[in-house]
Order: structure tokens, then C-alpha cells, then sequence
């Protein structure tokens, strides 16, 4: 079993929407970061979000989904799809950000882990993000 974290935040890094989200599946870290693209793709479009940029922390998956690299093989389809769906929207940029830069998505992953399925917030910041977002909006916005 695995989870999954997706935030929107605007242009400012203030949270808009998030949702949690749990893979009843064995799956590798490589695996899991694939599904979180898709994830991420599928609620960007759900809240009718048409330009953004959706960071992950693998830089192989991350060049993968810019055409930069093949992806690896475990994911190949999931990148391939992926990339179909990035093309439906007006523009996607996919960043690579570090582990500790993506640390409410990773709180979110975790909260995923206690739910039945999936969990969503729109326009609310569940209190368990609270902190971790200011300390997350200092550091990549003021450094």
C-alpha cells in the first residue's frame, strides 16, 4: 500500500486545493511518483486548472515527462499517458524539485496511508499542512 499527494497552490505558493490519495497496490517509489503525475493531471483537470506546473522529486520521471529521456521501463506506459493527457491542457511545465522542497505533498502521501480511498480539500488547508506549507512557501519563495 502506498499514497499519493497532490497540491494546487497559485502564483504566490498559497495553497488552493489538495487531495490524498491511497494505491491499494505493492508498488516502488518510482512507480508511486508515475501514479502521482497522473493523479496530479486528472485533479488539475477536475479543477478545471489549464496552465501549471507539476513538480515531482524523481529527476529520471521528471526528464521522462519533458521528452528529455525514455522513461524507465517500469513506468514507460504511465509516462506515455501521461505526457497524452499534459497535452490536453493549454500548458504544463513538469519541475524537478528535492525531497525536502515537496514536503506538503509528502504530508499528504502519508495522510493518504489512513483513509479508505481519497480525501479533498478545496479552498481549506487541512491543519496538518498548515506549518509545513509556511515553512515550504519561505523557502522557495524567499530564498
Amino acid at each position: 500500500m502506498a499514497g499519493v499527494g497532490i497540491l494546487i497552490r497559485d502564483a504566490a505558493g498559497q495553497m488552493i486545493d489538495a487531495c490524498s490519495k491511497k494505491l491499494d497496490a505493492p508498488l516502488g517509489a518510482m512507480e508511486v511518483e508515475a501514479k502521482a503525475v497522473e493523479l496530479g493531471l486528472k485533479f488539475a483537470k477536475d479543477m478545471s486548472i489549464q496552465d501549471f506546473t507539476l513538480e515531482g522529486d524523481s529527476l529520471s520521471l521528471v526528464n521522462a515527462l519533458r521528452e528529455l529521456s525514455p522513461p524507465p521501463l517500469s513506468v514507460a506506459a504511465l509516462v506515455y499517458s501521461s505526457i497524452t493527457v499534459a497535452h490536453s491542457f493549454r500548458h504544463v511545465d513538469f519541475a524537478h524539485v528535492g525531497r525536502n522542497g515537496n514536503k506538503p505533498a509528502h504530508l499528504l502521501a502519508r495522510h493518504a496511508l489512513g483513509i479508505a480511498d481519497l480525501s479533498v480539500w478545496v479552498e481549506e488547508t487541512p491543519c496538518f499542512l498548515e506549518q509545513a506549507l509556511k515553512q515550504d512557501v519561505f523557502v522557495n519563495f524567499f530564498d
